[in-house]
């Protein structure tokens, strides 16, 4: 568990890479680690305070990938949510624990870095499913000088990638 210092951000679950529906699909390399689902969902509005936030990996995650996931608040330069993230026993599902319910009728970025990686040391793929399932690329411009949301190394992938990670969306009831 990784304790989070600063205000705001929640974790959003996703829909099963395979599962994706309604969207183009891009197929990754086989060894690819890939986001299999993602809670709340991206866009989603009248969200519990109280709901869990996972993210669900196809593979065993490496030590120390909760680093590079934040859950902020309002945007995804937005102040951090303070809380703990759990890994599940097969390192699979990560989990954001609050360390106060989260605020009714706001909106929360769950920030992922481009930088993630599997057990295996596979770079999580991004665009391994399309739609609704995806976030939405951090363009580097966000930040406003090209840093790297002040989260230093791990924040910023090389060229052709996904620039600084992926976000999701979601407002509380």
């Amino acid at each position: 568990m990784r304790t989070m210092h600063s205000a705001g951000f929640l974790l959003i679950a996703a829909i099963a890479a395979a599962a994706c529906s309604g969207g183009e699909e891009t197929s990754a390399p086989s060894s690819a680690a890939v986001v299999l689902a993602v809670a709340p969902a991206a866009n989603s509005t009248g969200v519990s305070p109280t709901s869990p936030i996972t993210i669900t990996f196809n593979h065993r995650m490496m030590v120390g990938m909760e680093l590079l996931v934040v859950l902020h608040d309002g945007t995804v330069t937005g102040p951090e949510v303070a809380g703990a993230w759990a890994w599940s026993p097969d390192r699979t599902t990560l989990t954001f624990l609050p360390n106060e319910p989260l605020a009714s009728r706001t909106t929360y970025v769950l920030h992922l870095s481009p930088n993630l990686k599997d057990a295996a040391g596979n770079t999580v793929d991004f665009a391994g499913c399309a739609g609704s399932v995806r976030g939405q690329p951090v363009p580097g411009g966000m930040f406003g000088w090209g840093g790297s949301c002040g989260r230093g190394p791990g924040w910023k992938a090389s060229p052709g990638t996904w620039g600084y990670g992926m976000f999701f969306t979601f407002t509380t009831a």
